[in-house]
């Protein structure tokens, strides 16, 4: 199977994901209301999932979720997995970030899930949140491939092409891009082979090194999932070339439905 959990998923309607969701938000807050708001997150999430089973819900803590591609895979963990049907990630953060919420948005979509809950317990009262999504795995499936920009200019970049547009089949779309960028980075040649150190200069003159995802010895490839102006990321990576012995970056964006494939050159048009 493509994706595995460790244990069997279980689909709620929302009404019966509210009605689970409201049982565990009171237990968060009867934790918060008596130890306070600088426990660490570790020992939240323990008392939380015991407090649970105290109520007789079935809690599971660190469920493993596998997506896996012929020899690849990639384990993910979610905080607290309730009824075999509801996520519950908790945090011990200033605020909710974007990052919080794609990552349980991320494991809904592996686990074929519509509703989870995030919770955070640093704040001075509970912070609460709802994160769903009505895209069912069908439909996460259903993309088109955007190549009009891109200049096959290597053996390795049509294989890099070829490689993501299988794992899009088998996975779907709108999940982590680090997945796929790990996944496309193993069928490469793995990171002793990919992942090498690039010079950047300023004015002529070094100033360092950063790390790069490579295709050959003077092409690069980065995998994003920018969905509020594309065209921002695009014009920075090109800025970062400008400053590289690089010849092209290979730009691939998860835009939802649609996969654009970009070829970043230096004599790129920007506007």
């Amino acid at each position: 199977m493509p994706i595995h959990t460790a244990v069997p998923i279980r689909v709620f309607d929302q009404e019966t994901y509210h009605q689970i969701d409201r049982r565990v938000t009171g237990i968060a807050f009867e934790i918060h209301n008596e130890f306070g708001r600088y426990l660490e997150e570790r020992l939240y999430q323990r008392e939380l999932t015991s407090r649970c089973r105290d109520t007789g819900m079935i809690v599971e803590p660190e469920v493993k979720i596998t997506a896996s591609f012929a020899d690849f895979s990639k384990d993910y963990f979610t905080d607290h997995l309730v009824e075999n049907g509801v996520i519950l990630e908790t945090k011990a953060a200033s605020a909710f970030t974007q990052t919080h919420q794609g990552q349980l948005l991320n494991y809904l979509f592996l686990c074929g899930l519509h509703h989870g809950t995030l919770l955070n317990f640093r704040t001075e009262r509970v912070q609460h949140q709802f994160v769903s999504t009505r895209l069912t795995t069908a439909r996460r499936r259903q993309f088109d491939l955007d190549v009009t920009h891109w200049e096959p200019l290597s053996s390795s970049c049509r294989q890099l092409q070829d490689i993501l547009s299988q794992l899009l089949t088998e996975w779907g779309a709108f999940l982590d891009p680090v997945l796929y960028r790990d996944a496309c980075t193993h069928f490469l040649g793995g990171e002793t082979r990919v992942c090498k150190d690039v010079a950047v200069h300023s004015q002529g003159k070094p100033i360092g090194t950063q790390k790069m995802h490579m295709l050959t010895e003077d092409i690069a490839f980065s995998i994003t999932a920018s969905t509020h102006r594309p065209e921002t990321v695009f014009e920075h990576q090109h800025r970062f070339l400008e400053h590289t012995p690089l010849r092209a970056l290979q730009w691939i964006n998860l835009n939802h439905h649609s996969i654009d494939f970009k070829t970043i050159t230096k004599s790129c048009d920007t506007k």
